[in-house]
C-alpha cells in the first residue's frame, strides 16, 4: 500500500536524535523521511548528516529549531535536545504557525510548571498532536506483562516493584547531564520512565512518595567549570496510588555486573507476573498453581526491524505515533501530555523527598 510521504524533522541530533534518525529510516518503507535537522552543537550536525548521507537522505541542517519550523519543510518533528530546553522548545513548536506534531524525548519538561504550561497551550492547538517518548511500554517482555496484567490474570494489582540495576549515566553534549538545574534530577531524568509503568500496572494516580538516595560512588571525581555534579546514584524510592497499591523503585547506577538492567515485579491477590530486560523474558503464575504453574516465555515482537539501544521499544514508540499522524486527529497519540507530566511529578515528589526526609503529596508538586 502506497502512503503519502510523512516529513520529519529532528531538534537536537546528539546520540538519542542520531537514534532516532535510524529508527526512522528503518521506517522509509512505511513512506517517512527525514528531511531536516537542527542542532546548534557542529559536531552533532556533522555526525548526522554523515548518518543521513549514508542512508541517502539529503537533509538540511539548521543550527536551531526555529528556523527548522520556519522552513515549513517539515510534518513532524522529534525534540531530543538536552531535558531543560524541551519546555521553551515545545512552547515555540506549538504556537507555530504551521501545525507540526511533536514526538518529544522524556522527561516531558524538567518541572512540574512547565509540564502544565505545555499542556495549556496544546490545548487551543487541537491540529497538533504531542507524544511523549516513554517507550519502555513497548519493549516486548514489558508490553506482554502489560498485557497479562489487562488480561486479568493477576487479579486486583497490589504491588509493583521495578529494580533498575546498570551503568552510570553517559557523557553528553557539554555534559549537561551532570546537574539537577539540566536534568531535572536523576529520578525525573531516569526514573520518569519505571514512575510511568507503575501507573500502567496499578491502574491508578500516585498519591504520595516517600525516597531515600544518594551519591554514593560515580561523579564525585569530576568537575565541571568548577562544580561538582549533584545527580544522585541511587535510591529506593516508594509510591502509594489512590487504589490502594503500592510501588517500589530499587536504582542503582554502578551496578554493571547484572544480567539484567531491569527486572519488573506485579503482583495481585491472584497472582504473580514478572519480566525481565534485555533478557526479554516474562514470567506469571498463580497462587492456586503455585511454582510448578509458573509459565516462561521469551517475548518477541515481529513487527521490530531495528533494536537499537532500547530493544525495539524506540521503533515500535515511532509506529504508533506514525498511525496517530496518518489518523489525521482519529486517534490520540499513545503516550500523551497527562502521562508525561505524572511520570515527572512523582519523579519531583521523590527529589524532593529525599531532600526534606519525608513523604511528599503529589497535590504538594502539582500545585
Amino acid at each position: 500500500m502506497a502512503f503519502e510521504t510523512v516529513k520529519y524533522g529532528i531538534i537536537g541530533v546528539g546520540m538519542m536524535g542520531r537514534e532516532h534518525l535510524i529508527n526512522l529510516y528503518h521506517l522509509k518503507n512505511d513512506g517517512v523521511a527525514v528531511v531536516a535537522v537542527a542542532d546548534p552543537h557542529l559536531p552533532s550536525q556533522q555526525q548526522a548528516l554523515k548518518l543521513a548521507h549514508s542512508f541517502n537522505w539529503p537533509i538540511q541542517v539548521f543550527s536551531g529549531h526555529k528556523e527548522l519550523l520556519d522552513s515549513a519543510l517539515c510534518d513532524v518533528v522529534v525534540v531530543s535536545t538536552p531535558n531543560m530546553t524541551h519546555y521553551e522548545i515545545l512552547m515555540d513548536i506549538i504556537s507555530h504557525p504551521k501545525p507540526h506534531h511533536v514526538l518529544v524525548e522524556k522527561p516531558l519538561c524538567t518541572t512540574v510548571a512547565h509540564c502544565r504550561q505545555v499542556i495549556d497551550a496544546a490545548k487551543i492547538r487541537p491540529d497538533v498532536l504531542v507524544q511523549v517518548g516513554l517507550e519502555y511500554r513497548y519493549m516486548p517482555p514489558v508490553a506482554k506483562l502489560i498485557d497479562v496484567v489487562k488480561g486479568g490474570v493477576l487479579g486486583q494489582i497490589k504491588m509493583v516493584a521495578i529494580r533498575e540495576h546498570r551503568f552510570p549515566f553517559l557523557v553528553k553534549v557539554n555534559n549537561w547531564n551532570r546537574f539537577n538545574c539540566n536534568s531535572g534530577g536523576t529520578l525525573v531524568e531516569k526514573c520518569c520512565h519505571f514512575f510511568d509503568l507503575m501507573r500502567l500496572f496499578a491502574g491508578a494516580d500516585p498519591v504520595r512518595v516517600m525516597a531515600s538516595g544518594a551519591i554514593d560512588v560515580n561523579h564525585k571525581d569530576e568537575i565541571y567549570d568548577g562544580k561538582v555534579p549533584d545527580i544522585i546514584d541511587n535510591a529506593y524510592v516508594i509510591i502509594e496510588f489512590e487504589n490502594g497499591s503500592r510501588g517500589m523503585l530499587d536504582l542503582c547506577m554502578f551496578a554493571e555486573g547484572s544480567k539484567n538492567e531491569q527486572e519488573i515485579s506485579v503482583v495481585g491477590d491472584i497472582g504473580k507476573g514478572e519480566a525481565f530486560v534485555p533478557e526479554s523474558i516474562v514470567r506469571w503464575g498463580t497462587r492456586v498453581e503455585g511454582r510448578d504453574g509458573v509459565k516462561t516465555l521469551k517475548a518477541e515482537d515481529d513487527r521490530i526491524k531495528y533494536d537499537g539501544l532500547h530493544h525495539g521499544s524506540s521503533y515500535l514508540e515511532h509506529l504508533h505515533f506514525l498511525s496517530a499522524v496518518r489518523a489525521k486527529g482519529a486517534q490520540a497519540p499513545a503516550v500523551g501530555l497527562h502521562d508525561g507530566l505524572v511520570s515527572v511529578a512523582i519523579g519531583v515528589a521523590a527529589q524532593l523527598s529525599i531532600e526534606k526526609g519525608r513523604f511528599v503529596t503529589l497535590e504538594e508538586v502539582m500545585e
